[in-house]
């Protein structure tokens, strides 16, 4: 049996989504605004955050364009980088985030000979705030944003990032949830990380599994406190294994249904850049 390495940690999220008023609208294909969750990047990629406002039909002529604050925010709360776009109907927003653009002492102190590749890794959060209404017929209604990292020499992504699924539906008050998560393949020594961020003013309980090919569970539990996130490792660490399927069971309770952004996520454990991001692609009440 392999014994795959496991960790937790505790990692803060200061930045939140911040709605206001508005809420999710029954036909819109994204939370208004779109929330993201942890991503992790190396020192030689880019972390792009492309923000589209689709052409809304109004009476009396051009609508009006969407002003929102774009921002990127690292595991420690930090907002590492922020701007303020002004979105046309029609048209796209980018924002750029290089980690050597921005003084950053935990990837200075990290990028030192002996520390692996893992260490080197910042996490991070894309965040869109709408500084004008997202109610219909409001300027910022049904925004539509993905997250794209690269290696900075352009050309095609080597990742691309969704907002999670809107939880149209769901039960809103605090309840257990269990969030399934589709299986990811990973090599010898890659790695399965499964996020989960906590986007509530409660503290959540979180009892998380990962499974491989062979349903071979391994799992813990953790808390989130409001505005944190914690993610769990699982290290494929046998040369002889092959290729691992990996998927995760996250259930949250104490905390509203929406509460909860999961995300996991594939990266090479030497070069240290994700390859893959898997949503949660169901969420039901656990089996009792």
């Amino acid at each position: 049996m392999v014994r795959p390495l496991v960790r937790v940690a505790c990692i803060a999220v200061a930045a939140l989504l911040v709605l206001g008023a508005a809420s999710a609208q029954a036909f819109n294909p994204q939370p208004d605004p779109p929330g993201f969750g942890m991503f992790g990047i190396m020192p030689f990629q880019r972390a792009h955050l492309h923000i589209s406002l689709p052409v809304m039909k109004t009476r009396g002529g051009i609508p009006p364009p969407c002003r929102v604050e774009a921002s990127f925010v690292n595991d420690k709360g930090e907002t590492v980088m922020t701007e303020t776009h002004t979105i046309w109907p029609g048209q796209t927003g980018n924002l750029i985030f290089t980690p050597a653009r921005v003084p950053a002492p935990e990837i200075t102190a990290a990028v030192t000979e002996g520390n692996s590749a893992a260490d080197q890794r910042m996490q991070l959060r894309a965040v869109v705030m709408a500084l004008d209404s997202t109610l219909p017929p409001g300027p910022c209604h049904d925004l539509l944003a993905t997250v794209q990292v690269d290696n900075q020499q352009g050309g095609a992504p080597t990742l691309t990032l969704s907002p999670r699924d809107p939880a149209s539906g769901l039960p809103t008050g605090k309840r257990s949830l269990t969030h399934l998560f589709g299986a990811l393949a990973i090599g010898f020594e890659h790695t399965a990380r499964l996020n989960a961020v906590n986007t509530g003013d409660v503290v959540c309980h979180l009892d998380w599994t990962f499974v491989d090919e062979t349903g071979v569970r391994t799992g813990g539990t953790a808390m989130i406190q409001p505005g944190q996130a914690v993610h769990a490792d699982f290290a494929h660490t046998d040369p002889t294994r092959g290729v691992a399927l990996i998927r995760a069971e996250a259930t949250t309770s104490g905390c509203p249904a929406d509460a909860t952004i999961g995300t996991l996520e594939g990266f090479d454990s030497n070069v240290g850049h994700s390859h893959s991001i898997v949503g949660a692609q169901l969420i039901v009440p656990p089996v009792q």
